[in-house]
């Protein structure tokens, strides 16, 4: 993965859970020669065996956000093919991709160190979006 993406990709999900919409968009936008939905899976399966970020979901219930005690191979497939009522990524259309709730992302201290050590990708890169005004990281 390049380094650019991952720095991207580390701080978003420092703000915030990500869902694969984030992963998706990020991919697309930054390392578009690179896209398929096959390659986002492949990065989120190389952020995850790197400990920067563990995968989970909302159970449902009202219950928050819970880390998946599973293997990455499991983790990848509930992602790919779905998993608690949620279709997967590999089985919904473009439209559909946005709202998508079948996984979660959290960044965790190892990927908090490196997204540290990488710096802040706006000041590194400027803005990937700013072409976009409803995605500017000014708004």
């Amino acid at each position: 993965m390049n380094t650019k993406l991952e720095n991207f990709l580390l701080y978003a999900i420092a703000d915030d859970w990500a869902a694969i919409a984030e992963f998706d968009a990020s991919v697309r936008k930054i390392s578009p020669d690179e896209y398929s939905r096959r390659e986002v899976l492949r990065i989120i399966r190389e952020l995850a065996s790197r400990s920067y970020i563990s995968l989970g979901a909302f159970p449902g219930g009202g219950r928050s956000w819970e880390p998946w005690d599973v293997s990455l191979d499991e983790e990848i497939r509930r992602i790919a093919l779905g998993y608690n009522n949620a279709h997967g990524y590999l089985d919904i259309s473009d439209d559909e991709i946005g709202s998508n709730e079948v996984f979660r992302a959290a960044i965790t201290q190892e990927g908090r160190k490196r997204l540290q050590d990488l710096g802040d990708p706006y000041e590194k890169y400027g803005d990937p979006w700013a072409d976009d005004p409803f995605l500017r990281a000014d708004n």
